[in-house]
């Protein structure tokens, strides 16, 4: 139940993930009073393509934000900011108008291989100046693919823009990018906190199809008038780019200092870690991007495939579930730590952290005859678990260790076996805030900032942390030897797969 607070105003937050927007209304204290949520598809036509299509989200977001409006009127309460966060590197070529001219290339499509290993030679060079390791992942490879496979498309694009800079025109008509944001593109300077020349003369890409560079958690401008009348009011409304949707999870989780760390655990996950300074990694293992905390960083360890490998699992085990994970849940109950001997890679669309190997694939092993659908199950949460642990190793390496409890968010962790099993494999007690809204509430914070409700982050981060509460799992010290073993089975897979696969 969401407890509700008289308030007069509130922020509004609009959440734009890969698989659903959410809009949240959020109180002065941090409590949500109100949460809207759409869902929509990924289009992947074949195994290299993810395309995502930027009117229908965009029509989403309307639909909500008049039914907030509705609720506010009736209500009596007004919004004093709207604050934005979203999915990163996804690309899409927009007119001045900020009209979409094709569908949106997303973070997850992988055309761009060939392109990234064209580059192989400048790797290092890419990953001093922009804190990342060049992959298909991030945006420049995709303007780059762009450029030679639709050039009249990239010709005729005013912008090339991300999900967050598209919102954010279509709330306030400017073109916008947060320093978050674009240091996720691989074109940005992360020292300098500029758009990199010499990448750009490198990719051949033109500056003027990139947006203004605005700091991170500041105010883009005004609500445009349509966006007034959605929400029933008249008074002026600043719209805010809160940061990327890790950054802000990060913030939202109460990851202020150095050395603060937390998982998240959504389409992909993610172990990120805060900096003081820009940090480097000499196997470009780990991405160091600007924080949602303006002149600090963090360090990113990535798995790629982790809500959408479960969603994957649940549609093969149980077609009729349409999106439910009742059954999905049940069955993971019947297997125990190890799944049984079963044992799964989650490289569904590539290895991230610490290869960045675009080439392996996902895989189950060890299968026997005496295995069930709960073992499947089991074995793949495991797998997402072990990839985590993989970053964790890879980020304590850069920062240093962080603290012995670490906080969780993300739609995943909704699954407490999940959240012992991320206990067991990262040999720490995970934690997990009862209101689990950390990108959202990471976006609030941001906003209280900019508009001056609060002195600091933490004032902000402690009015709603203060009264919500968390619950813990401590790890089982006995799960050790067997993820030891599937650890192995899994390195050789995964190890040998990457040497037999080739590029087209």
């Amino acid at each position: 139940m969401i407890q509700m607070e008289r308030e007069n105003k509130l922020s509004v937050v609009i959440d734009i993930g890969t698989s659903s927007t959410r809009v949240f209304l959020i109180g002065q204290q941090g409590t949500i009073q109100k949460k809207y949520q759409e869902s929509y598809p990924v289009y992947t036509p074949d195994e290299h393509t993810a395309l995502q299509k930027p009117e229908e989200i965009m029509g989403k977001i309307w639909e909500m934000l008049k039914q907030a409006g509705q609720w506010m009127g009736q209500q009596q309460i007004k919004a004093e900011a709207i604050s934005v966060t979203g999915q990163r590197s996804s690309v899409i070529p927009v007119d001045q108008n900020g009209k979409a001219l094709s569908d949106a290339v997303s973070w997850q499509d992988r055309r761009a291989e060939r392109i990234c290993r064209n580059y192989e030679k400048e790797w290092e060079n890419i990953y001093r100046i922009t804190g990342m390791k060049l992959s298909p992942v991030f945006s420049a490879p995709k303007m780059v693919w762009l450029k030679e496979n639709e050039p009249e498309l990239y010709q005729n694009a005013d912008k090339l823009i991300g999900f967050q800079e598209y919102v954010l025109y279509h709330l306030t008509h400017k073109f916008a990018t947060d320093l978050s944001i674009a240091s996720r593109t691989s074109l940005l300077d992360i020292e300098k906190l500029e758009w990199s020349p010499q990448l750009l003369e490198m990719f051949g890409l033109n500056e003027k199809k990139l947006c203004q560079l605005i700091p991170v958690g500041s105010i883009v401008g005004e609500a445009a008038p349509e966006v007034l009348r959605c929400l029933n009011q008249t008074e002026s409304i600043p719209v805010i780019s809160a940061g990327g949707d890790q950054q802000c999870a990060a913030l939202g989780l109460g990851c202020l200092e150095h050395g603060d760390m937390e998982v998240n655990s959504g389409t992909g996950a993610y172990v990120i870690g805060i900096s003081d300074v820009p940090v480097w990694d000499t196997s470009m293992s780990v991405n160091c991007n600007v924080s949602a905390i303006p002149e600090k960083w963090i360090v990113e360890g990535a798995v790629l495939s982790a809500g959408k490998a479960a969603a994957w699992l649940n549609k093969q085990l149980f077609p009729e579930s349409r999106g439910d994970f009742t059954e999905f849940m049940e069955v993971l109950k019947e297997s125990v730590p190890g799944a049984n001997g079963v044992i799964a890679s989650v490289a569904f669309a590539g290895k991230g952290t610490p290869k960045w190997e675009p080439r392996v694939r996902a895989g189950f092993m060890g299968i026997g005859f005496e295995n069930t659908r709960g073992d499947l199950v089991r074995a793949l949460l495991e797998g997402i678990a072990a990839e985590l642990r993989e970053c964790l190793k890879a980020v304590e390496a850069i920062i240093g260790k962080g603290s012995a409890d670490i906080r969780v968010s993300g739609g995943m962790t909704k699954n407490p076996v999940y959240c012992q099993i991320l206990a067991d494999m990262l040999k720490k007690e995970i934690c997990r805030p009862e209101e689990c809204e950390a990108t959202g509430l990471g976006a609030w914070i941001s906003a209280q900032t900019a508009i001056g409700n609060v002195k600091s982050f933490r004032d902000a981060y402690e009015r709603y942390a203060k009264k919500n509460a968390e619950n813990c799992y401590e790890p089982d010290v006995h799960t050790e030897v067997l993820y030891q073993k599937a650890d192995q089975l899994r390195m050789y897979y995964e190890s040998y797969y990457e040497k037999e696969q080739t590029y087209e």
